[in-house]
């Protein structure tokens, strides 16, 4: 790149970062010096009249969208290729800010929702849903929270154009609302579930829903039970179901306007300020995982069959020995209960290990492990709380994990 080189009437100062359509670059205007970030289509993409009008859709979208909290466009056209240039955020990226200080507090988790939802309120009056909400595509600045890319966004209206043909999906697979992987048309009940999933990567550190397939993923996001924020941070209980009605997997049961993820939030984080202490006891936690080879095809019905049948049938069995499910992390889920100092846990593990393996219609590409820790726990009568005990990170798991293992807390 020449220090002379300009697109339009920008100079092309440095490059700020890469995606799926474009190079990002630092630009300043000639003429007043104004600094901006340009945006323009890659090579490969250009020839593409589809990926072309999803650009220059961007660029629409955005001229409508006048919030503090949207990402404000400067400029846009075509010089060679088409570009837009918006605002330079002097800020981080909110995933960049999870993965250096980890999980926000609940209020710092309830200010960037609050900036979110005012900005999609914004955006949904105007008949324009995002499509893309998560960590990466939020800004974290020194007095604003910003709300970027809004490159694969849509009009509602259905006299518009459709950009995406159907059954295609377009998102980012770690966080697509089901609707979305099935190729749907996406209205704002999608950018709802958007929302509930990143309240929960703020207040968790990690996304609810997470497997090296995507494939995997996508079939937790469409299947799965919600996960309980609750059960992997110090956080509200009822925190919970504003989560799992916001990401429901049917639309029709989500939230119908972003400012009730809002207030649902808020009275949650209210009704919780009186709750009473927990008592710390002896407890026993099993973990039960259950995977599928990386290259699983949802046209393996009788694998996914057996796959989504493990867990119900491992929640059928504790729970009718009187130990609950205290989280449910789509492929790995942990049930737990206070427990006597002479329980025979190693025996009770064993046992399940064999009522799984007895499961019918088992599948030999899925496999099931089962780890048991036993420490101590705070727990509200028989409801562990958020404590270490829960946090699978902190596990000294083998690294080959196989079979029926045994954990004690020193």
């Amino acid at each position: 790149m020449s220090e002379s080189e300009h697109v339009g009437a920008w100079r092309l100062v440095r490059p700020l970062a890469a995606g799926g359509f474009g190079d990002v670059m630092e630009v300043v205007r000639d003429g007043d010096g104004v600094r901006g970030a340009l945006k323009r289509m890659q090579g490969a993409h250009a020839s593409s009249p589809s990926v072309v009008a999803r650009f220059i859709r961007e660029a629409a979208v955005l001229r409508e969208l006048q919030h503090p909290s949207i990402v404000r466009l400067l400029d846009a056209g075509v010089d060679e290729r088409p570009y837009l240039v918006m605002e330079l955020l002097d800020g981080e990226t909110l995933e960049h800010r999870l993965e250096r200080t980890g999980r926000l507090v609940v209020s710092e988790a309830l200010g960037v929702l609050e900036a979110l939802c005012s900005a999609l309120a914004t955006a949904h009056a105007a008949g324009v849903i995002h499509r893309d909400v998560k960590a990466a595509n939020v800004m974290v600045c020194a007095d604003r929270i910003v709300l970027v890319d809004f490159g694969i966004a849509r009009l509602i209206d259905d006299a518009a154009t459709p950009l995406t043909e159907t059954h295609t999906a377009v998102g980012t697979p770690s966080c697509m609302a089901p609707e979305q992987i099935e190729g749907k048309r996406a209205d704002a009940r999608t950018d709802i579930y958007a929302l509930g999933s990143l309240l929960f990567h703020m207040l968790a550190g990690e996304p609810p829903f997470y497997d090296p397939s995507p494939t995997m993923t996508q079939y937790l996001h469409q299947h799965a039970r919600r996960p309980r924020v609750s059960a992997v941070a110090a956080v509200p209980e009822l925190l919970d179901g504003v989560i799992a009605r916001a990401m429901a997997i049917d639309p029709a049961q989500r939230y119908d306007a972003v400012f009730a993820v809002l207030a649902a939030a808020r009275l949650a984080v209210h009704e919780s300020s009186s709750a009473p202490a927990p008592e710390v006891l002896a407890a026993v936690v099993f973990m039960v995982t259950v995977t599928a080879p990386a290259d699983a095809s949802f046209a393996d019905g009788a694998l996914f069959d057996d796959l989504e049948a493990v867990m119900p049938r491992a929640e059928r069995y504790l729970s009718a020995l009187g130990i609950a499910l205290a989280a449910d992390l789509g492929e790995t889920a942990l049930f737990a209960t206070p427990v006597a100092s002479g329980a025979d846990v190693e025996g009770l593990a064993r046992a399940l290990d064999a009522h799984l393996a007895a499961r019918p219609h088992r599948h030999d590409r899925v496999a099931v492990r089962i780890c048991v820790r036993r420490g101590r726990a705070p727990f509200l009568g028989t409801a562990i709380q958020p404590c270490q005990l829960l946090r699978i990170a902190d596990w000294p798991l083998p690294r080959d994990l196989a079979g029926v293992w045994i954990l004690e807390d020193g």
